[in-house]
């Protein structure tokens, strides 16, 4: 099997924030070019931060990479007018599809009940589902949104989980990028439950590449994840940081072989704005072939 025709490769970044780190952008996607991905993605506000130039960021992008530019917008910290005025911006800049989550809403520490939080949230947009629709109203390509191989971690069950998939294909959703996650039954699950009434929507794999066992411990963490007890072992038996980083980009590349051999819908790879760590698990990889990929339609 081929990472080409039915397969998507994609990219994330992050909007830089200095001179510094526009310059790592523009050499990240220099390096990424040969791989041609069907798409690239811009977070919004990464990390919290609300300042960053995407539309600076996206120029750079279209030197080097031929490729259809998705940005990303969160909903609960927007009203319409917010909402209007970021994808009108956007539009000028021929940037016309959109992954939509919800971010990471304020909260009352000794709040405990989640429908009481959900009430107190000011927006217009509670859910990202919220946003899909409204999105939806408009002259969009295309929206993409996320989805949750280990469950979402406010979701009361399994079932929870599968309706709200359902519940932002129904509000104009057309595909999913999955959160990270680092164990491939993780997703089987996923994809296997959500054909059982979703036959078309792509389902794009979440891969973040793993260099440490303190960085997969900090990003399993942040996505309320496990790491499986394979993963923990091996990096803890690795004698240097470079025996560590040798560990983790294998495992990874490993992941991504099962991924396209279960016939995974993509690879949409967290880059965090580097290039060298996919590059390296590509290198490492026994079924990847990015020649000739296909659009983000496919």
């Amino acid at each position: 099997m081929t990472f080409g025709k039915e397969q998507v490769l994609s990219f994330e970044f992050f909007p830089p924030r200095n001179s510094k780190e526009f310059d790592l952008l523009e050499e990240s996607c220099i390096s990424l070019a040969p791989y041609s991905p069907n798409f690239i993605s811009f977070t919004d506000g990464a990390g919290g931060s609300k300042n960053r130039d995407i539309i600076d960021a996206v120029k750079i992008v279209r030197q080097h990479l031929d490729t259809e530019v998705v940005a990303h917008i969160t909903s609960c910290d927007k009203q319409k007018v917010d909402v209007d005025k970021i994808i009108n911006a956007y539009l000028e800049e021929s940037i016309n599809s959109f992954l939509i989550i919800r971010g990471d809403c304020p909260t009352n520490e000794f709040l405990i009940d989640l429908d009481e939080l959900e009430n107190q949230i000011n927006t217009e947009f509670k859910h990202s589902s919220d946003l899909i629709e409204y999105i939806n109203t408009k002259n969009i390509k295309r929206i993409g949104f996320g989805a949750f191989p280990s469950g979402h971690p406010e979701d009361k069950n399994r079932e929870q989980t599968l309706s709200t998939f359902k519940k932002k294909v129904e509000a104009g959703g057309s595909f999913s990028a999955t959160q990270i996650f680092f164990d491939i039954e993780e997703y089987k699950n996923l994809y296997k439950e959500i054909r059982q009434f979703d036959a078309t929507t792509p389902i794009y794999a979440g891969i973040m590449p793993l260099v440490s066992l303190i960085q997969a411990e900090r990003f399993a963490e942040v996505c309320d994840t496990e790491l499986p007890s394979k993963l923990r072992e091996g990096f803890l038996d690795c004698k240097s940081k470079e025996e560590e980083r040798d560990f983790g980009l294998s495992y990874i590349s490993d992941l991504c072989d099962s991924l396209i051999e279960n016939d995974a819908d993509g690879l949409h790879f967290y880059t965090l704005n580097r290039s060298r760590p996919f590059i390296e698990i590509e290198s490492r990889m026994k079924m990847s072939n990015f020649s000739n990929t296909s659009d983000l339609s496919k």
